[in-house]
């Protein structure tokens, strides 16, 4: 499938194919913690379109291939489907978390062919408060697996580094939001007001 970005790098078009199925939105929506966010991110919506699980497979793996790992692994559920694009495209075997451990036959909660002591890479669309990377690397660690990196597609909070240290693993991030605005104000997707209110909201936590 082409695209009106199909000749941009596949960094930036990624962004602005995001925007355009809305699984990056500018507006008024109220968050979990009740704060009121002048942008919304849902990258779930990832699954509804081949092509563009495959432009962020080529994304991620600008990244992964300067890592050192023996498994990919996406913390559930939304980077199970990219682990699995991935894993197919690069030829790379992955394994996956079960949110719970089953209760019967072998009683797995890691799906898939592993060793103990092999090295995993833990991937996922975005991250907030990290919650769910702790929980799938806590489960990797006990059964006895390797996690150096984590690296996710955006990194959603409000003060961020690109690279830093996330429960003993090196976080990488391939965008952080201030990336997301700056192509997005470059091609004209947003205005100069959404732009200023977003940065506000990222540097406050709030739109006053």
């Amino acid at each position: 499938m082409k695209t009106i970005y199909q000749n941009l790098p596949s960094k930036e078009r990624l962004v602005l194919e995001l925007f355009r199925i809305k699984a990056i939105e500018f507006g008024r929506f109220k968050l979990k913690s009740g704060a009121i966010s002048p942008y919304y991110l849902d990258l779930r919506l990832l699954v509804s379109y081949p092509y563009l699980l495959e432009v962020v497979a080529d994304v991620f793996w600008e990244e992964l291939r300067l890592m050192q790992f023996d498994l990919l692994v996406g913390v559930p559920y939304a980077a199970i489907p990219l682990a699995t694009i991935i894993s197919y495209k690069y030829n790379r075997p992955m394994v996956f978390v079960r949110k719970e451990q089953k209760q019967y036959g072998k009683k797995k909660q890691i799906e898939g062919v592993f060793r103990q002591g092999q090295t995993a890479v833990l991937i996922d669309d975005v991250i907030s408060d990290g919650k769910s990377k702790e929980e799938t690397l806590s489960v990797l660690k006990d059964d006895g697996l390797k996690v150096g990196d984590v690296l996710v597609l955006l990194d959603r909070r409000k003060q961020t580094s690109q690279q830093e240290k996330i429960y003993g693993c090196k976080l990488t991030a391939i965008y952080n939001m201030s990336d997301v605005l700056e192509i997005l104000a470059k091609h004209g997707c947003i205005t100069a007001f959404q732009e200023k209110e977003a940065r506000r909201f990222m540097k406050t936590g709030n739109l006053k």
